[in-house]
């Protein structure tokens, strides 16, 4: 009895250890409600009707923790609806989920049968109920009957686990899929065939002998189990790829049903055998100027990969175009690169085009190679030569025009100095002088520079001519300087005027009438301080009128300010360019005397929408004057040329960067770039500070209003601990000044983790590709196992130690 005992002890206790669970996969309960109302009284084979059902917990059990589904199985009606519908979680634990279901009568049960199943834990919970319908079989209301068409009889075949599987790039990546009769009828003869993603960026090798599965056939809620195996090869880029699985089965009837059904596969960056790139690009000089010869340095290394490279060819692919080799031999060779040496720097001796023109050049690297397997492979990389012509700056200085009054006919010369007060020597600079319609030119109003050295001054002058027609004001003339490459020079214009009086006012021989003109006028722009503004800001305008006549004063003089209207086609935007601050666009002077000046100061406001270009302030000047003792009236009009910039400004999307990186691991760095002000940003150029990159400084070019652009390239760091780097934004504002804009970011670089050897890669691998639900399973062996152990150790211990009673009583008997 006391032995019976001991091992009945022994087994509770193991059973306890072990903690085996007995309870059924599958548990049924009936604590869902199904409610419902039928549409029709009666129906007959053939009949279409419809069922409103409502589904709702039993009051008096537990509240339903996963989201149930609804399964209707029958082969007497067609559910149009389908024969599975997903329940809401919240309705059927409150009021109740209430749906209609459209059915059509195809046979004579009077039964509906419904399940409900969920999930509670581990445990599939199945509650089960059936709705009935009076069905009077083949007879109907008329008498008459129609026959059945049975190719409406589908089975209705679906892969059940969505999951997408996920694999590294270079990794076997298993598709474990479970296809399920998800609908009422039975299907035959079914063959399954899986059609690899035909992504041209999917590389891949098949593990399985044949992609095309036979089954004899499903019915109604069987599974089958399909497997798949596939190596991606480790070109394969980083992202989500489609593959679809054709099906073809029969009804019990013999009907033929077609389909495909998509399936996705997530393929992530791996490890690959060989990872050549591209580091520690120089170039010498830095800035590379058109005609001169530079020495291109870079580093090849293999610290990515995992197996080592040998007979590595090195050459320049797009020369021609703008470099060419000095020594003429465009290639290098590199007996072997192995993944722990620091790497091979490789040099080429370039000479740039005397033609260049300023700009980012691309040269292709050429890597070609062979691997552990002695195949040869070829990978290309591009690297960027920065071509800078220097800043070429213009000044305009010394204008000479005459200041006081020029008659009708009367020529007349214009004068002034350019100074190249660049880096670099100017060069095809085409320099012209126009006035309006009424101020002809009397020599070659165009002049041409070759070139000017850096420092140089060259005096220019040029004739001109009011014509017989010429009214009196004060006529502008424009001067303009060109660059023959526009791209590579941004033209300047400057306005001088020149005062005509109207030759037909001394006609009749009478006394001339006294004239005001504008002498001379000051702009200064509150934010530049120079006398181009910004549109959206106040300027400083200074104006000196002067009375030209020598004997007679003029009076009540009253000037009215009035400017060109805004060109922009958005009514909202519309209206005069300028405003004057603080004062009316009208003021009064009592009088100026003759041969004398007055001065007047004025804060004028240039709207935000205001083009980028030079708009004229306009001058209406009334006055009165004397003249053979009778009071004369007159009015001038005059105008003002004020340049209008646009203030620039750009935005970024998002820039993603990781908030912490593996030491020589590349990231994608990718973001849109985006002209969001009202000018063209030149010269555009993005720069990586702080970190590796493919591409240290790449150059957009010109952005113009609007427009966006993308922005691709890839970053690493190199050593361990937090980073700091930035993006460098550069780019020419309308006035000739460079813009730098920063954009700082951190990052922790981690150290890369490879295991304890390279026979436990495989086992790490492994556990990326994991289906899921297969981690819950090996945990669940694992206990099994541990229990297992645990209770033969109990029973053990007891079994020795009962024998150790024994022994011990025997002795004792013994004595």
């Amino acid at each position: 009895m006391k032995k019976f005992l001991v091992y009945m002890c022994a087994l509770v206790i193991s059973l306890n250890v072990m903690g085996v669970d007995v309870s059924a996969d599958d548990i049924t309960k009936n604590d869902i409600r199904i409610s419902y109302t039928v549409s029709s009284d009666t129906v007959y084979e053939g009949t279409d009707f419809s069922i409103n059902v409502t589904v709702k917990k039993d009051p008096n059990a537990s509240n339903i923790v996963a989201n149930p589904t609804l399964y209707i199985n029958t082969d007497s009606y067609v559910i149009k609806d389908g024969y599975t519908r997903a329940l809401d979680l919240a309705k059927v634990n409150g009021g109740g989920d209430t749906f209609t279901l459209n059915l059509k009568c195809i046979g004579s049960s009077k039964s509906i049968p419904i399940s409900i199943e969920y999930m509670n834990g581990a445990d599939k919970i199945i509650s089960t109920d059936k709705i009935l319908v009076n069905n009077l079989g083949t007879g109907s209301s008329s008498g008459s009957s129609s026959p059945t068409d049975t190719s409406k009889y589908t089975p209705e075949l679906v892969i059940e686990n969505q999951e997408i599987p996920t694999a590294n790039a270079g990794s076997d990546i298993d598709l474990a899929l479970k296809l399920k009769n998800a609908g009422t009828y039975t299907a035959k003869n079914i063959t399954v065939e899986l059609i690899p993603p035909t992504d041209k960026d999917f590389s891949y090798e098949t593990n399985t002998i044949s992609l095309i599965d036979k089954i004899q056939q499903l019915k109604k809620t069987e599974t089958a189990e399909l497997n798949y195996s596939f190596l991606v090869k480790d070109s394969t880029p980083a992202k989500t790829y489609s593959c679809q699985l054709k099906y073809t089965y029969f009804n019990l009837y013999g009907d033929k049903v077609e389909k495909t059904q998509d399936i996705y596969i997530k393929v992530r960056k791996g490890f690959p055998s060989v990872d050549l790139r591209l580091s520690e690009v120089t170039n010498d000089p830095e800035i590379i100027k058109a005609g001169q010869k530079v020495q291109l340095s870079f580093l090849v290394n293999n610290n990515y990969g995992l197996s080592t490279v040998s007979a590595l060819d090195v050459t320049l692919e797009g020369l021609g175009k703008g470099f060419t080799i000095v020594d003429g031999v465009n290639g290098r060779r590199i007996s072997n690169l192995r993944p722990d040496a620091k790497g091979e720097t490789v040099t080429f001796d370039l000479f740039a085009s005397s033609d260049l023109k300023k700009g980012s050049y691309p040269i292709t690297v050429n890597l070609k190679y062979k691997d552990s397997s002695n195949a040869e492979k070829e990978v290309k990389k591009e690297i960027y030569l920065m071509v800078d012509s220097g800043n070429t700056d213009i000044a305009i200085r010394n204008i000479k025009a005459p200041t006081g009054q020029i008659n009708a006919s009367q020529p007349f010369n214009v004068s002034f100095d350019i100074v190249n007060t660049g880096e670099v020597k100017a060069e095809d600079l085409i320099v012209t002088v126009k006035g309006d319609e009424e101020i002809v030119p009397m020599s070659q109003n165009i002049q041409v520079i070759n070139e000017m050295e850096v420092g140089a001054t060259k005096q220019l002058t040029y004739k001109f001519q009011p014509t017989e027609e010429a009214k009196t004001k004060t006529h502008l003339l424009n001067i303009e300087i060109k660059g023959k490459d526009e791209d590579a020079f941004t033209t300047i214009n400057q306005y001088v005027g020149v005062y005509v009086k109207a030759k037909k006012e001394n006609a009749d021989g009478t006394t001339s009438k006294p004239i005001i003109i504008v002498d001379n006028f000051t702009i200064v722009s509150e934010s530049t301080q120079s006398e181009i503004t910004n549109a959206g800001e106040n300027f400083d305008l200074t104006l000196y009128f002067k009375n030209t006549h020598d004997s007679k004063k003029v009076q009540n003089i009253k000037v009215s300010l009035g400017a060109e209207e805004n060109s922009d086609t958005d009514k909202a935007k519309a209206g005069s360019v300028f405003t004057p601050v603080e004062s009316s666009s009208t003021f009064f002077i009592k009088e100026i005397a003759p041969g004398q000046s007055i001065e007047k100061q004025l804060k004028i406001f240039t709207i935000p929408f205001a083009a980028s270009k030079v708009h004229n302030l306009k001058l209406d000047i009334y006055y009165e004057y004397e003249s053979d003792e009778k009071l004369l009236t007159e009015t001038i009009k005059d105008a003002i040329p004020v340049t209008v910039i646009q203030p620039s400004s750009f935005i970024t999307s998002d820039i993603k960067i990781p908030e912490t990186m593996i030491v020589g691991n590349q990231t994608d760095l990718e973001f849109d770039i985006s002209n969001t002000g009202r000018t063209s940003l030149d010269n555009f150029t993005v720069q990586v500070e702080g970190f590796g990159s493919t591409n240290s400084r790449n150059y957009i070019g010109n952005l113009e209003t609007g427009r966006s652009t993308y922005y691709s390239n890839e970053i690493w760091v190199d050593e361990e601990g937090e980073i700091t780097g930035a993006l460098i934004f550069t780019y020419t504002k309308p006035d000739g000044k460079e813009e730098e804009v920063r954009k700082e970011f951190k990052t922790v670089g981690q150290a890369m983790d490879f295991g304890p050897s390279e026979g436990d890669m495989g086992m790490d691998m492994g556990e990326f590709d994991k289906m899921p639900g297969q981690e819950k399973k090996s945990n669940k062996t694992l206990i099994i196992i541990i229990s297992s152990v645990a209770a033969v150790a109990v029973i053990v211990t007891i079994i020795i130690v009962r024998r150790k009673i024994k022994k011990k009583k025997e002795m004792n008997f013994d004595e």
